[in-house]
């Protein structure tokens, strides 16, 4: 199958950066940063709550915490491996959960390859320093393992490898039960696909390639619909802060202004395109109406993000945005040309349209805001979004590099934590 590829002659063939280099950069880059977190040794956030159900495991025991909310097949993998070991040791917990991660290098660069060839090698370094992302390498979190799953579950979905792209959704979902919003992004590629790219896509194609091609999805689905009924929600543990249900939209808000800064130069670049749509003569009502919406529904009402302002970067942004009425309404703007930029760039598979959908319906399901949950998203976008000229990758990837390491010292120093 072809995979179409946007063409600019002002980035086609400029991309120098092979695999085995990558690979390379990521190895330097991830040994400094493990190095750092072993000098500063102790365990950061939620890793407090992993770590001692992995030790359980590890000893023998099955008592799962109440506390966790994601299902145990993270730490009984990881209480295994250092079982088979001999041996248990935070660091090593670390070590282990860091080099299953790093797998997702191969993966984005292999995907990427398939619509952007030739930024496949800038582009997945991007990935790996995005500023957001880049410690939870190195920390003892289930959402790098996710990121995995979901990157090979979409990847074999285009390459038409429909059994094994749901057989994989379904381990994402056993390591993170949100891996099921996007799961259904792979299964609409596949519903959505085209034998013949010339022919006109009927609804009962769509039906068609639904029941046929992703069948395996709708036994994926209707197991995991099971398991909420049986589960009486979504989350194992901490249900009461953790509600099924329950749409925070400040989430929304806050990932779009995060992706902002993040994709900054393709918001620059798309923004006379972004002026053309406005002249539209509904838009002058529709941004009035998202500006009424996002002042009126982006608050900070979860407990978790109200506290340690100073110290969860997330929880401090969140509450300076929601209680100064100003930084709020500036922010919209920001938030606005987010959606805008996505709704008019060009995308190398008419398919990925439903990343419009996914992605908010994504961020919204979480109740309590925090930038992880973004993780995906932001892949998405990485992937399908159009080239922009070397210098501006290549000032990006630096950008991206100058921040992780800030935040990399912010973290180990005990400064900050993300």
């Amino acid at each position: 199958m072809n995979y179409p590829v946007l063409y600019d002659p002002s980035v086609h063939n400029r991309d120098k950066l092979n695999l085995p280099l990558v690979l390379l950069v990521v190895f330097v880059a991830a040994v400094f940063a493990y190095i750092a977190f072993c000098i500063k040794d102790g365990l950061y956030s939620d890793e407090g709550f992993h770590a001692p159900q992995v030790w359980v495991y590890y000893s023998g025991g099955t008592k799962f915490a109440e506390s966790i909310t994601v299902p145990p097949t993270y730490h009984y993998i990881m209480g295994f491996i250092v079982r088979q070991i001999g041996y248990y040791d935070d660091k090593l917990l670390k070590l282990i959960s860091l080099l299953v991660s790093l797998l997702t290098i191969p993966a984005f660069y292999k995907i990427i390859s398939k619509y952007h060839p030739q930024d496949a090698g800038i582009r997945t370094l991007q990935l790996f320093f995005l500023p957001l992302m880049f410690i939870y390498y190195f920390l003892i979190y289930t959402d790098i393992w996710a990121l995995l799953l979901i990157t090979l579950n979409l990847y074999f979905a285009v390459c038409r490898r429909y059994a094994l792209s749901a057989l994989i959704g379904l381990a994402a979902i056993c390591l993170r039960q949100d891996s099921i919003v996007w799961i259904s992004l792979s299964f609409l590629i596949i519903c959505f696909e085209r034998n013949n790219p010339n022919a006109t896509l009927r609804i009962l194609d769509v039906i068609k390639n639904g029941l046929i091609k992703g069948w395996l999805y709708i036994a994926v689905f209707i197991a995991f619909l099971a398991f909420v009924i049986y589960n009486g929600g979504v989350a194992i543990g901490d249900k009461d802060q953790h509600k099924s249900g329950s749409l925070n939209f400040g989430n929304l808000y806050i990932f779009l202004i995060l992706a902002w800064f993040l994709f900054l130069p393709l918001n620059i670049k798309l923004l006379p395109d972004i002026l053309t749509f406005l002249r539209s003569r509904w838009s002058g009502f529709a941004l009035v109406g998202f500006f009424l919406l996002y002042m009126g529904s982006f608050t900070n009402s979860h407990g978790y993000n109200n506290t340690l302002f100073d110290y969860f970067l997330h929880n401090g942004m969140a509450n300076y945005l929601t209680t100064n009425i100003l930084v709020k309404s500036l922010s919209c703007i920001l938030a606005l040309w987010m959606i805008l930029t996505l709704v008019v760039m060009k995308l190398p598979d008419q398919r990925f349209k439903w990343a419009l959908l996914i992605i908010p319906l994504a961020v919204i399901s979480h109740p309590m805001i925090e930038p992880r949950y973004y993780f995906p998203a932001y892949f998405v976008i990485h992937l399908i979004r159009p080239a922009l000229p070397s210098g501006v990758e290549t000032g990006t990837l630096i950008c991206y590099i100058l921040v992780a390491a800030y935040i990399l010292y912010g973290t180990v120093s005990g400064h900050f934590f993300l």
